[in-house]
């Protein structure tokens, strides 16, 4: 289906950006203007609207030439939270995870993405606005009362950091992803053959035994002296370091508490109450029919324009639109239902199509040929749905809290202004506290990677131990936190130490007897393999590959790729294994049928991984860069 709409012009700004600070107090007329203008900015788009013209800091990771922003991966730890949330409801608590955990699990993504994505860009991969509409128009989340609805649809976006351009680049980058893994799976080929092949080695049945030593079983039997203890704990302080933390004093800046202080008034409620009627006209959906006519290599533009004519004038004259557009129509996906393209709301269709249906006065109405990027179109106005009415009373209470809010943030950006010139100017906290009359509060103690309350925000962790504010004892710059604007001061700071043998002393002796019960497991299960006959308490596993045993599962895999005969040492969770492989019973691959449904099967299974090993190739072929990450 071919679907003719287009994003509302409504814009949000990139958040998180932390305010710039004005360095010089603002004098005279043209400051003063400056300043009214940026109290301005501040009230409409907030304070980083202004931070993002400036010059911003490096990006934590850079994936070839694309750099992956700040933004980006906040974004993606806030994805994962609310997935988590979904998944395991009351139960999910996020301060069982350090903000590290996310951050790093985030990146990880954001890396696989963009791989992803530059190896379709280099297939040559794109994807049709068309397509973007109709994906856009169709998701429920954008819908009220299973229409689309342009203020829920900015309005969510806005709620997760997306522009109505932004999130048309990240759905277009989705999908040309799934492009490329879907032509990887759908274009891989496999043979009647080595369907046949797979299905004789699955039934191949195989007799081995073998011995684990188990790490946790040798480290009773281990005795390490005090001198062992000494060497090894001397030889690995790194491994016994306490966190480096500190403690802040800060004064916060709450668009809550300003709103809590806003009056209204009665005239306040009446003009809220008639803004809120005219959203409403404003936000009428509009339901619609087309026939689409267009210009290719049969018909002129002139040809085009002059069958939409006269198709008008035949459903004009009483004709069926439906089978005129069943019979006509170039718009694949309409036409099947009559030309309905369904209903839809103000800025879901391009200019020229959108101004000419609006215009209608009357259902049933149809226009004459309306030129668009597409082709020739012929409108017929449907109807017209519209959202019912509340009365004063039952809206008063979220008009009240629109209005605070509303009244909040012009102070709000002025008071924010003044306390960054402050956060610039004042020699401590309690300059600023005196001068916006703010309470200084004090932090518990935190780490880089995870603290309680304002410091459960990555960016008030990072400015307080940035090098300015923790080795210079500056004030940090403005921190916009979910709670308010933050400037904050270091309290106490508890640099990284090595700690005490005597307070370590367990860990290092369980340390140390995990390494040499490790390296003793080894050496037995080497024994083991390069002289069989020595051990006695081998354990028998007859089956073939697919079926479950006493054995790990990495001796099980390492039988069934020895030859008949050998025996091996490996790795096992826990420990070391040794192994000897005893029989082999092979099933001729002659006799296997070569079923349809088995080759698609192992079609199936091999392109997943054609599909790894060809993401493993282009992380292994580009220059990924990390930065503080």
């Amino acid at each position: 289906m071919r679907f003719f709409c287009v994003c509302p012009d409504g814009c949000t700004v990139n958040g998180g950006i932390m305010l710039q600070t004005m360095r010089d107090n603002a004098q005279g007329l043209i400051a003063k203007i400056i300043v009214g203008f940026i109290i301005v900015v501040f009230a409409l788009f907030g304070v980083e609207s202004i931070v993002s013209l400036g010059g911003g800091e490096q990006a934590p990771v850079t994936v070839g030439d694309y750099e992956i922003s700040t933004l980006e991966i906040s974004r993606q730890v806030e994805q994962q939270k609310s997935n988590m949330r979904r998944q395991f409801g009351e139960q999910f608590d996020d301060s069982l995870f350090n903000d590290g955990f996310f951050r790093n699990s985030a990146i990880e993504q954001l890396i696989e993405q963009r791989l992803a994505l530059q190896s379709a860009e280099q297939m040559g991969l794109a994807i049709s606005t068309a397509q973007l509409d109709q994906i856009i128009v169709n998701t429920p989340a954008f819908q009220v009362d299973g229409q689309f609805n342009s203020d829920q649809f900015v309005s969510i976006l806005r709620l997760n950091g997306w522009t109505p351009m932004s999130y048309r680049d990240d759905l277009a980058d989705d999908l040309k992803i799934n492009q490329a893994r879907a032509g990887m799976v759908l274009t891989s080929i496999e043979t009647p053959f080595n369907a046949q092949m797979a299905a004789a080695l699955s039934q191949e049945e195989r007799s081995y035994r073998f011995v684990e030593y188990k790490i946790a079983d040798l480290e009773d039997a281990i005795e390490v002296s005090d001198e062992d203890v000494q060497q090894y704990y001397q030889a690995n302080t790194s491994q016994y370091q306490t966190a480096e933390t500190v403690s802040v004093d800060y004064v916060m800046l709450s668009l809550a508490d300003i709103a809590a202080q806003q009056d209204v008034s009665d005239d306040d409620i009446t003009a809220a109450y008639e803004d809120y009627q005219q959203q409403l006209a404003d936000n009428e959906q509009r339901e619609v029919s087309h026939i689409l006519i267009e210009t290719n290599d049969e018909r002129t533009d002139e040809q085009a324009r002059q069958l939409a004519n006269s198709l008008s004038e035949r459903a004009k004259a009483g004709e069926s639109f439906a089978q005129l557009a069943q019979e006509f129509s170039d718009d694949l996906g309409s036409k099947r239902d009559g030309g309905s393209l369904g209903i839809a709301a103000r800025g879901a269709f391009v200019e020229p199509f959108e101004q000419v249906l609006y215009a209608m006065a009357q259902p049933g109405d149809i226009s004459g040929a309306v030129e668009t990027e597409f082709g020739y179109h012929v409108i017929r106005f449907d109807g017209i749905h519209r959202q019912e009415s509340q009365s004063l009373e039952q809206v008063r209470a979220e008009l009240e809290q629109e209005i605070r809010q509303g009244k909040a943030q012009l102070v709000y950006a002025e008071q924010l202004q003044e306390l960054s010139n402050l956060a610039f100017s004042a020699r401590s906290l309690s300059d600023i506290s005196d001068a916006l009359a703010m309470e200084i509060q004090t932090t518990a103690s935190f780490d880089r990677n995870q603290g309680s309350g304002i410091a459960l925000d990555g960016s008030v962790r990072q400015a307080a131990f940035a090098d300015n504010v923790l080795l210079d004892r500056e004030l940090s710059e403005v921190i916009e936190t979910e709670q308010g604007a933050v400037v904050l001061a270091i309290r106490e700071h508890a640099p990284q130490q090595t700690m005490p043998l005597e307070d370590v002393r367990e860990r290092v002796v369980a340390s140390l007897k995990r390494e040499r019960a490790a390296e003793q497991a080894q050496t037995l299960a080497q024994a083991a393999a390069d002289n069989p006959e020595s051990v006695t308490d081998w354990q028998a596993v007859t089956g073939v590959a697919s079926q479950s045993s006493e054995a790990p599962r990495a001796v099980q895999q390492r039988a069934f790729a020895l030859a008949n005969g050998t025996a091996d040492a490996i790795a096992t969770p826990g420990g070391h294994s040794a192994l000897v492989v005893d029989d082999i019973q092979t099933v001729a691959w002659q006799e296997q049928a070569a079923e349809d449904a088995a080759v698609e099967e192992l079609r199936m299974r091999r392109s997943r991984q054609d599909m790894v090993s060809y993401q493993g190739y282009a992380r292994n072929t580009t220059q990924i860069e990390r930065v503080g990450s």
